[in-house]
């Protein structure tokens, strides 16, 4: 029986290298609720978890053809989903610290360093603040103070002259600050 499981395997992986569709659906069949407990285990999110299912069994037509067969398709699978929840861990954590070590930054940059010692603010509310600007003009606020990019930077990336950076930077501050002031009564 064991025998049986693994030409079933080579056939399957030697079908998918070919570009079989059906082979992949019983690859799928086979191992994707495995696959799904296991990102749902790591991510301990349902959508992060059907997410990375859909992503791990998309590449695996391509990277089937670097499969050596060392170990068990399923062993191999699990090792896909362990490194693509492993990067999406480490994604998630790098952009949270990123929002909580520049979210001072944004503050300040919004209200103006006369109030620094008034950073007893609500993080949802100048969330909703920023999220009420455009996104490009949000984007280019975070990589201005959170990022710490130069106006020349910004005006590459925006291809848009420097005044007009700085414009829209003036003007996107002062909404914030406005919106804080108006709901958070910062003076």
């Amino acid at each position: 029986m064991h025998q049986n499981c693994e030409m079933n395997e080579k056939v399957i992986i030697t079908k998918i290298q070919q570009g079989s569709r059906e082979a992949l659906g019983m690859l799928w069949k086979s191992h994707s609720s495995k696959v799904l407990n296991l990102a749902f285990r790591m991510l301990k999110n349902r959508n992060e978890a059907e997410d990375t299912l859909m992503d791990i069994f998309v590449s695996v037509p391509g990277k089937i053809q670097s499969f050596r067969g060392e170990s068990a398709l399923g062993t191999w699978l699990f090792r896909l989903t362990v490194n693509e929840c492993l990067m999406k861990l480490r994604t998630k954590k790098r952009h949270a610290e990123l929002e909580d070590g520049h979210i001072d930054t944004l503050v300040n940059s919004a209200i103006g360093s006369k109030h620094e010692e008034q950073l007893d603010y609500d993080p949802e509310l100048l969330e909703f603040g920023l999220s009420k600007l455009p996104a490009e003009t949000r984007s280019m606020l975070w990589l201005k103070d959170a990022e710490d990019l130069s106006v020349k930077d910004l005006s590459e990336i925006y291809n848009m002259p420097e005044g007009t950076i700085k414009a829209r930077l003036s003007r996107a501050r002062t909404q914030v600050r406005c919106y804080l002031q108006e709901n958070q009564n910062y003076a």
